[in-house]
């Protein structure tokens, strides 16, 4: 990965987009939405994204997928994988000083049984796991879901470790205005036409080259009720000219994201 003039990741400090980052060379940048770090890459010269794609839990982040749909002039050019470890963390070291609890709803799922146990049965949503961890540490009567990193950046107290499933993994991807052709994995989107069949021929193509899909989810298409497009991720790189003009004929629209690999 070259040196960047700037790093915007999902914010604010102490998020597990920032965990990923830090192994970058660059300025980091928080940004509040990922949305607002798509805006930011397209906008700015020689800056990349890291914004989360998926998680083994929780499946797709829809914002990542539409936002990467939308934005023709920005791809994929690597991504980072993490395991997700959740803690609960506070200002006080003694749980029975907590009264209410902060979290992301993605977290708070995760970790709603040892949380019940607790005898706590809700939780304040906020917009990052990082976001609760810096509310936390304002307020001595509050508890955060987040990382043992956020909780060490906040200087809060673990209470309680190992709140989640062993397996639980993000997957990170890094975004750019420039466009990669090799890698190890690679990333469509498309539309097909609206009639039986289209969406076979599309895949039939993967078929007669030997590609393996690693992931295909449809998302609706925010112009048209009731269509989709889809994103697709394949083994491989994108360098087989002959496979993309068969892709490019089996589908109304086709945007090429990118080939990458994993930065480790």
């Amino acid at each position: 990965m070259v040196d960047v003039n700037g790093i915007y990741y999902l914010g604010p400090e102490g998020s597990f987009t920032h965990e990923a980052a830090i192994i970058l060379k660059g300025e980091l940048k928080s940004n509040p939405t990922i949305s607002s770090i798509f805006n930011a890459i397209s906008k700015t010269n020689n800056s990349i994204g890291v914004v989360p794609i998926e998680n083994s839990l929780e499946g797709p982040v829809n914002e990542t997928l539409d936002n990467l749909y939308t934005y023709d002039d920005i791809h994929v050019i690597g991504e980072i994988e993490r395991r997700i470890e959740l803690v609960l963390a506070s200002k006080s070291d003694d749980i029975r000083k907590i009264k209410k609890i902060y979290s992301h709803p993605h977290a708070f799922n995760e970790a709603r049984e040892r949380i019940k146990e607790l005898g706590f049965n809700d939780y304040i949503p906020v917009e990052s796991t990082s976001k609760a961890a810096q509310i936390a540490s304002q307020d001595l009567e509050a508890a955060a879901i987040c990382s043992a990193f956020a909780a060490k950046l906040y200087n809060l107290n673990i209470i309680l470790n190992k709140l989640n499933y062993d397996n639980n993994y993000t997957r990170f991807i890094i975004i750019s205005k420039e466009i990669r052709f090799n890698g190890d994995k690679s990333m469509v989107m498309f539309t097909v036409p609206h009639k039986p069949g289209a969406l076979y021929k599309v895949l039939q193509v993967f078929y007669e080259y030997n590609i393996n899909i690693l992931m295909i989810y449809s998302r609706p298409l925010k112009s048209i009720p009731w269509q989709y497009y889809f994103y697709l991720e394949y083994e491989g790189d994108m360098s087989n000219k002959e496979f993309i003009e068969k892709l490019l004929k089996s589908t109304s629209v086709l945007k090429l994201k990118g080939s990458f690999s994993k930065i480790r």
